[in-house]
């Protein structure tokens, strides 16, 4: 049996109404919220606040593989699944690859974790996906679009949604494309867009694992779709013969449509509801159509998620207005005066600064970052071991910093002291500064520190455990 092992997601803490996105460019206003990165956050980030929540189920142990999907990514070149892999702290044998392009991306990578498994070449694969979508400003896909990071594990332990088949549908229509020249999306969005280049695909890989099964619509407790627009998905759904009670939630309302990041995070919101022996059925789009019918097991019954998809969309803050939205998109982008770093001290830094390592005394067992020498408790300085520290803690001090030059202000200095030992004094995100107090849990979170000239530069802060 091989199949799904954890689910994890991530939407950022931030949304905008798109309220206020009709009032900016003073045409009619759309309904709900899209969600929206903060100034420290991408698609990387996104995606792997995504992974370490399937890691915090399944163990890191036995990753062997590492697939990062997304339309986003920071970087043309260079690998963000061999960076991930570096930051959830994976060994360097395991495999990784980047996978892109397509707002399917994310499951043409479980195909790929499929059959990687399925061979025996890989024993569990790590696949998240990461987006931050950007709209034509004063165009209805600025109101459309959302940013979300979601992942998966594949494996044959512990599974909890066997996978019974599989279909794919190539299709080369124009309908949503970025050139490598385009700051933003283009689309051509009409009705003939929704059914020749949404609908037709997704109607027709649902069909075909309709007839390969031998299943009828009836037959699956979910139909797990993203819609592009919040409208078109009902209509796909209702040519396969699904009723509206079977679809799920495609959270255009709360998200917005979030790429390739969609079908996994729609997976993990309906595997929360399912019971043993439920089948879903899972589409994604994008240039034609991947589809997977799944089995929900037993083993769905022992999972105990530390917080619903419905609760995480519910811990938010409202950007104020679209001005200040549209800063935290763009300031790094203006704002690049951090240090041009070369790879000689990237690379020397990397255990301490991306795997997250301390050292540990083994005489008094006192834990401490960054990685030294000396230990700060007992003064030995013979044997200092580098070991993996804890990614939450407990809020030791703070104090709000208005003289930091960064987008919000003002910045939280924080000293966190790590769970099982280790202190470090990091930045504080994701929060409003009046709502910080001692002694306030908090995980930490890799996110875009400082802007060099060349590169994009990551270091951890931390954020409430909500």
């Amino acid at each position: 049996m091989i199949g799904i092992t954890s689910c994890g997601y991530h939407v950022p803490f931030y949304r905008l109404e798109r309220e206020k996105i009709g009032h900016a460019w003073a045409r009619r206003p759309g309904r709900g919220e899209r969600a929206a990165i903060y100034f420290d956050e991408d698609a990387l980030t996104l995606g792997l606040e995504a992974a370490q929540r399937c890691l915090e189920d399944t163990g890191k142990t036995d990753i062997d593989g590492v697939y990062f999907a997304s339309t986003s990514a920071p970087f043309r070149q260079r690998s963000a699944a061999s960076f991930l892999a570096a930051a959830c702290d994976l060994r360097p044998e395991c495999e990784t690859a980047d996978f892109g392009a397509s707002l399917r991306s994310a499951l043409t990578a479980v195909r790929a974790g499929l059959d990687a498994v399925g061979s025996g070449r890989l024993s569990q694969v790590l696949i998240a996906a990461g987006e931050v979508r950007d709209g034509q400003p004063g165009e209805g896909q600025e109101d459309w679009f959302g940013d979300a990071g979601s992942a998966v594990t594949l494996g044959r332990e512990g599974v909890i949604a066997e996978i019974l088949g599989t279909a794919s549908r190539a299709d080369d229509f124009l309908d949503e494309w970025r050139r490598d020249s385009d700051a933003f999306i283009q689309t051509q969005a009409s009705r003939f867009s929704s059914e020749r280049g949404y609908q037709a695909s997704v109607v027709a890989v649902g069909r075909r694992l309709l007839n390969t099964l031998g299943l009828q619509a009836q037959d699956c407790a979910r139909l797990i779709l993203p819609s592009p627009d919040g409208r078109a998905h009902t209509g796909a759904a209702k040519k396969l013969g699904f009723q509206d009670a079977q679809i799920q939630d495609p959270l255009y309302g709360q998200v917005g449509a979030c790429g390739s990041a969609a079908p996994l995070l729609l997976l993990a919101a309906a595997l929360e509801s399912a019971s043993p022996g439920d089948r879903l059925m899972l589409l994604g789009y994008g240039d034609g159509a991947d589809g997977f019918v799944l089995r929900v097991t037993e083993a769905i019954t022992s999972r105990t998620p530390a917080q619903s998809v419905s609760d995480h969309l519910s811990e938010k803050r409202l950007y104020p207005s679209y001005q200040i939205f549209k800063k935290m998109r763009t300031y790094y982008a203006e704002h690049e005066d951090g240090p041009e770093l070369s790879n000689v001290f990237l690379a020397k830094e990397d255990k301490q600064n991306v795997r997250l390592y301390g050292s540990q005394c083994p005489r008094c067992g006192a834990k401490q970052y960054p990685i030294t020498r000396i230990c700060i408790a007992c003064h030995n300085h013979d044997s200092m071991q580098d070991v993996p520290l804890a990614r939450s803690g407990q809020v030791f001090t703070f104090t709000r910093d208005h003289l930091y030059q960064a987008a919000d202000s003002p910045t939280i200095m924080s000293v966190v002291d790590l769970d099982g030992g280790g202190r470090l004094y990091i930045q504080m995100t994701d929060v409003d500064p009046e709502d910080v107090r001692v002694g306030d849990s908090v995980v930490l979170s890799l996110r875009r520190r400082k802007e060099g000239p060349t590169m994009h530069h990551y270091y951890w802060k931390c954020r409430p455990a909500r």
